[in-house]
């Protein structure tokens, strides 16, 4: 199935509203949308204003989600010191 440059228009059309509009409840579904698209395709050939706009999103990205995994190891690393603390703590002598 192909989807026609109109569908496709649409979709973008849709897919502003939602992140204009800061519509969160429908997030998830834009960007199920969207990764469908990106997963059929092999190579796209994009502006290179857009590839730089794409580049600095990914590595906004993954800055943010390297510092959220670093503060959960974090987290989990006080649990444990702290788990391990009472452990040591509850044992007779």
């Amino acid at each position: 199935m192909k989807l026609t440059q109109k569908e496709l228009n649409h979709l973008v059309f849709l897919s502003e509203v939602v992140l204009t509009g800061k519509k969160k409840s429908l997030m998830d579904e834009t960007l199920q949308c969207l990764l469908y698209i990106v997963k059929s395709l092999e190579e796209v050939e994009l502006p290179d204003s857009v590839v730089g706009q794409i580049e600095r999103l990914t590595a906004l990205i993954e800055a943010d989600l390297r510092d959220e995994n670093e503060r959960m190891q974090e987290i989990r690393g006080h649990l444990d010191w702290m788990q391990k603390k009472e452990r040591n703590s509850s044992m007779p002598s």
